[in-house]
């Protein structure tokens, strides 16, 4: 082959392998992001619920459908910290957290009928009749509920402490009117403060032991520990006996033990069992609440004020309560 032949045929080759390098180089910058597009997987592209838009003060809880698609997301260990809500969803009536009725597992309401008429004497015709001894009995019929039960009366006959602004005390914090709370956690406490008349609870884990003579306190005195990496049990005893243990009037003495077990299911759910024991009240202890669900809600949210101002309530009576009450003029 003739020189100068050999020489053009070596320039073609060298500006080939140039353009084909040239070519690699542009693909090699393009690929990546295409793999990637076609590789993310769906569950990294979901939200989680710290995403979800609230407002910033006052805010709304988040309802069950708010949860749909989420990450799952396993329990962090040993943490139950956050805002959650048990106020939970409505369901053709009140939501099951307000529990107008008495506790959730002990509703006092007739087979069949999830209003009833109240002015009943006792309890014996409910669905599951609690296990009242003879001066639980007694206790139970000195007391004169306002809610949606089979003993409940009029609002002005009632004698509720909590219909006077009284605070309800623990347990009725978590068997009646259970919206949002906060729990906050310290190296020797687990600390939960309730939406209920903004009043909050100190749950000591250093290891100290319940006082055995106590001076009665509306939230009782508390400790708790791990049972597990996710489930968190609360004793609590010192209740004042002043307070109802829920809307349907059920009672307690000085003897109420209560224990509380949390345990977290995942990130965004908690469940809460309550147990009541009382020998003085009761001939066994009994499920107030079973596996009750929580929500996590979203950070930064802010809890609304609830509190029982004694000035509306005066103004309630002024206009409502007292006029039903009043005797018909003759």
């Amino acid at each position: 082959m003739p020189a100068e032949a050999r020489t053009l045929f070596s320039d073609m080759a060298k500006r080939a392998v140039r353009t084909t390098l040239q070519m690699a180089l542009v693909l090699a910058a393009l690929l990546p992001p295409i793999v990637r597009a076609q590789t993310t997987s769906p569950a990294a592209q979901t939200k989680s619920v710290d995403d979800i838009k609230i407002d910033k003060w006052n805010s709304v809880p988040l309802r069950e459908k708010d949860y749909a698609g989420l990450k799952q997301v396993p329990a962090p260990r040993r943490d139950l910290s956050g805002v959650w809500d048990a106020t939970g969803d409505l369901t053709g009536g009140a939501p099951p957290g307000i529990q107008a009725s008495g506790a959730n597992e002990r509703r006092a309401v007739l087979p069949g009928n999830k209003v009833p008429p109240g002015g009943e004497p006792d309890e014996r015709n409910i669905l599951n009749p609690l296990p009242y001894t003879p001066l639980g009995e007694i206790t139970l019929e000195s007391h004169k509920p306002t809610g949606v039960s089979v003993r409940s009366v009029p609002e002005a006959l009632g004698n509720d402490p909590v219909d006077i602004c009284d605070p309800p005390g623990f347990p009725r914090l978590e068997l009646a009117e259970f919206r949002a709370i906060e729990i906050a956690q310290t190296a020797d406490q687990m600390i939960i403060l309730n939406q209920y008349y903004q009043t909050w609870r100190t749950i000591w884990t250093d290891g100290r032991a319940l006082p055995l003579n106590p001076e009665p306190r509306l939230n009782g005195y508390s400790v708790g520990k791990w049972a597990d990496d996710y489930t968190f049990v609360v004793e609590t005893v010192g209740m004042n006996e002043k307070t109802w243990l829920d809307k349907a009037g059920r009672p307690h003495s000085n003897e109420l033990k209560v224990e509380e077990r949390l345990h977290r299911v995942d990130h965004d759910h908690l469940e809460l069992t309550v147990t009541i024991d009382d020998p003085k009240m009761y001939t066994q202890p009994w499920l107030a609440l079973n596996k009750f669900p929580l929500r996590l809600q979203p950070r930064g949210f802010d809890i609304r004020e609830l509190y029982c101002a004694p000035s509306d309530l005066e103004e309630y009576n002024k206009e409502i309560g007292d006029p039903i009450a009043a005797p018909p003029d003759k």
